[in-house]
């Protein structure tokens, strides 16, 4: 399992780790476990194990106190605007 950190990724149904891509849940602290979406999940899937330390989004009309009410215990950053040394 890969370790660093990354970006919570919000978005309308879906949440996603900003290192690997891959679905997570919103409430992990580390990416320790797939969110699978609909069909059929990939067997050969697994969770890269970064440590969230931001939450953003790539949707415009997301606002940052609206991410900080989903997580007020990470920072939060709007669209296009998450620093790029968060992701390592």
């Amino acid at each position: 399992m890969t370790e660093g950190t990354a970006v919570l990724l919000v978005d309308s149904y879906s949440t996603k780790c900003s290192k690997c891509g891959k679905g997570t849940r919103i409430e992990d602290t580390h990416h320790t476990r797939l969110m699978s979406g609909w069909g059929t999940p990939d067997p050969e899937a697994r969770p890269c194990g970064a440590r969230f330390v931001a939450i953003s989004t790539r949707r415009l009309e997301y606002t940052v106190e609206f991410l900080n009410e989903l997580r007020p215990d990470l920072p939060a950053y709007a669209a296009g605007k998450v620093p790029r040394d968060l992701t390592t």
